[in-house]
């Protein structure tokens, strides 16, 4: 056969648009007829198998992509139940070593909560865990043997996919419209101390004040208190988003790094986020007789009711939060979650 002339349409039919260039050059091949040209598809078994390929060539990719992420596990994984805690107690463990420590090779936990491990594997901040507190105040201690080479991302992944093989958690995101803050300078002034150190802190430094050092946060009666050195802007937004359980964009321009003390009422859910380890402070919390670690602003002494947060943060800090405009935020949700893992 010989082809005597060959139409491509610029804009062809809504359902062949999803076709190659090549495949639509073929379907409107010309062939020769006794009364002239007339057009028709004379390659459609050819256009049912390029269909065909290309829907297999998708699953198959998706399979790859899901089958590669399920790999990503770690070497060997430790899980024991502790016994129930009694009495007073600090923060639950947030964990050590990792990916960017120089204990890369180990995950440890001595008291992680379900919850703490839910939020370090999909590092979700408080308004997003609304289930967290269905999971109950059972601790573990938890070891794992991570591949050599892991980067943070596969890290989680690895966390991710422990969480469904030994607490056969499934979960999915919605979208929710939710009204936060802007975190700005107040019209008085920053009373911010720079740290005296503006070397940011590695996070197995971190990690190991979070074992030993007194600063954090930490509720007596009706006070809550912060205290931290060598925080940022980012550290500090990640802090009030988890106590207003809302999202704090930080705008306040300021890049350095600064030593925090701050006192307040203690009605703002702090006791959720303290016992979870979402706070973006070095350990588990001053014993409300420490001194106050050099930002400006008097403290309230211990088991006075201090300031609500808002206006804690405008007086002590001077900076203000600022209500903004609705955003979309994704908000986890839990479909099914054993609260014990499988035997290991």
């Amino acid at each position: 056969m010989t082809i005597r002339a060959l139409i491509i349409e610029p804009n062809p039919p809504a359902a062949y648009q999803f076709f190659t260039p090549a495949d639509y050059t073929k379907w409107r091949l010309l062939r020769p007829h006794p009364s002239g040209f007339r057009k028709g598809p004379r390659l459609r078994g050819v256009l049912k198998f390029s269909i065909v390929k290309r829907i297999l060539t998708i699953a198959l990719a998706s399979s790859a992509l899901w089958a590669a992420a399920y790999a990503q596990t770690f070497d060997a994984v430790s899980i024991k139940v502790n016994p129930p805690r009694t009495g007073f107690h600090f923060a639950t463990d947030s964990g050590s070593g990792g990916p960017g420590t120089p204990d890369s090779g180990i995950f440890r936990c001595a008291e992680c909560t379900l919850a703490t491990l839910v939020a370090k594997a999909f590092d979700l901040r408080s308004y997003q865990f609304p289930g967290k507190s269905s999971l109950g105040d059972n601790t573990f201690e938890v070891m794992a043997r991570i591949p050599a080479g892991a980067t943070q991302d596969e890290f989680q992944t690895m966390l991710r996919n422990m969480l469904k093989d030994r607490f056969s958690l499934e979960f999915h995101f919605n979208e929710k419209k939710l009204a936060g803050y802007r975190l700005t300078i107040a019209k008085s002034g920053s009373k911010l101390v720079e740290s005296s150190n503006q070397a940011k802190p590695p996070a197995a430094e971190k990690s190991q004040e979070n074992q030993h050092s007194h600063t954090g946060l930490v509720a007596f009666g009706p006070t809550a208190r912060f205290r931290a050195d060598r925080q940022t802007m980012a550290d500090l937004a990640r802090l009030l988003s988890d106590q207003l359980r809302l999202p704090v964009e930080d705008e306040t321009g300021l890049k350095g790094l600064y030593d925090i003390s701050l006192s307040w009422s203690g009605n703002n859910d702090h006791s959720d986020a303290h016992a979870d380890g979402n706070f973006g402070g070095n350990g588990h919390g001053d014993h409300g007789g420490l001194p106050p670690a050099g930002s400006g602003g008097s403290l309230p002494g211990p088991g006075e009711p201090g300031p609500a947060l808002l206006d804690a943060v405008q007086s002590q800090l001077g900076l203000k939060l600022v209500s903004s405009e609705q955003t979309t935020a994704k908000i986890f949700m839990i479909d099914r979650v054993e609260k014990l893992p499988t035997a290991n």
